[in-house]
């Protein structure tokens, strides 16, 4: 088996083009992405309150995915803003015999890039609600989830890389939630470091008989309540 592919989203002065060391891509890793959010869709049960009365913390549920009047949680996601016009992708791999020997083993720009879709809002019909709260986050370098073994015993390949778009929630507009190798999600290990002192509650719905199917019905932003 081959040694694992390190992947580092950067800008590309901050990604070495030779031989280096994990600290190295730590510290270029540093420079990349640093915000994020995180997004929880939910069926709708019983009638809710206003979005304003909605927690601030997005636990609709409490601690389980359904509460006992319908409401299901059917997304709990950290998405990482990725910028594809300003980030790029370096491709590391260890010399077998020298494991802590990094070599660069491709760099290029996300948006040179293949484009794939995948789906975080619901594809079925519905009244859904959405609840969103941003972050400040610093990465490590990623590395492939789950890498099956044909995956990682065949040489690296620069088109088994895409960039991933979904719409999220009650958005109107694609966001890049991230990319695969060979059809396997890249992770990039986090650290929240801070939250937004707001978060976003919104109410859409789904209905695939109409032009366009999706539709927000209300969005609300949300604030922790004073301290007594």
């Amino acid at each position: 088996m081959n040694p694992p592919l390190i992947f580092v989203l950067a800008p590309a002065l901050q990604l070495p083009d030779a031989n280096t060391s994990l600290e190295v891509l730590q510290q270029a890793q540093a420079a990349g992405p640093s915000a994020g959010f995180v997004l929880r869709i939910f069926s709708r049960g019983a009638e809710h309150p206003d979005l304003e009365q909605l927690p601030f913390d997005g636990r609709l549920t409490g601690e389980q995915r359904s509460s006992s009047d319908g409401t299901q949680l059917l997304c709990d996601a950290l998405v990482v803003r990725i910028e594809p016009r300003h980030h790029w992708l370096g491709v590391y791999q260890g010399d077998p015999e020298n494991p802590t020997c990094l070599r660069c083993i491709d760099r290029m720009a996300l948006s040179e890039l293949s484009n794939a879709t995948c789906w975080f809002y619901p594809t079925h019909e519905g009244s859904f609600l959405s609840w969103e709260r941003g972050l400040r986050l610093t990465l490590e370098p990623g590395s492939i989830v789950d890498s099956p073994e044909e995956l990682s015993s065949a040489p690296y390949e620069r088109n088994q890389i895409s960039v991933l778009w979904s719409l999220l929630g009650n958005d109107a507009n694609l966001t890049c939630v991230g990319l695969t190798y060979g059809g396997q999600r890249l992770v990039w290990p986090s650290q929240a470091l801070s939250s937004d002192s707001m978060a976003t509650w919104g109410l859409f719905r789904v209905d695939n008989q109409a032009e366009p199917s999706l539709v927000v019905e209300d969005s609300k932003k949300v604030f922790p309540a004073p301290a007594p």
